[in-house]
């Protein structure tokens, strides 16, 4: 188990608590907790806040009633891999950001084959040219949508710096 669980910061106490809620007692990935950092964990049904239903680590639609450890997780990462070249072999900053703009379903085919060509730069700049990110950015730029988008961008930025 990752120690991340052993301690009693808010992230640990929300991953204890999707494990929990999932009966999940197996390995957790770098990736598992990072998505629950920024999706959250609510263990019941509710809008978020555009109106979608939602529950558990952020699932909606087809995913809604899945365990998130072994049914979406594993999903999102094989969609990760499938749409970024080299997916596996970047570094985990990298892979998160990735990983969570495909959860979020923001990640575009243009910054998908710029990050493939390693071009992360662009590939950055490409990701936040997004009518969500702009329209939520006018609205409130502290919006946590927003927040996310541009940590994500920042990590694709600097992906090159890691290699």
């Amino acid at each position: 188990m990752s120690e991340c669980v052993m301690d009693n910061t808010p992230l640990a106490r929300r991953v204890k608590a999707a494990m929990d809620h999932y009966g999940y007692n197996g390995p957790l990935e770098p990736g598992m907790i990072h998505l629950i950092d920024e999706e959250g964990f609510v263990p019941t049904a509710y809008k978020d806040d555009v109106g979608v239903e939602t529950e558990g680590v952020g699932a909606t639609g087809e995913n809604m009633g899945l365990c998130f450890f072994t049914e979406i997780y594993p999903k999102y990462v094989q969609r990760s891999a499938r749409a970024v070249k080299g997916y596996k072999d970047m570094p985990q900053e990298l892979q998160n950001a990735v990983l969570s703009a495909v959860y979020r379903g923001d990640l575009g085919p243009k910054t998908a084959a710029l990050l493939s060509e390693g071009c992360y730069e662009a590939a950055a700049e490409e990701y936040l040219n997004h009518a969500e990110y702009r329209r939520r950015k006018a609205a409130n730029p502290n919006d946590g949508v927003v927040k996310r988008m541009e940590r994500n961008a920042a990590a694709m930025a600097a992906g090159g710096s890691y290699s």
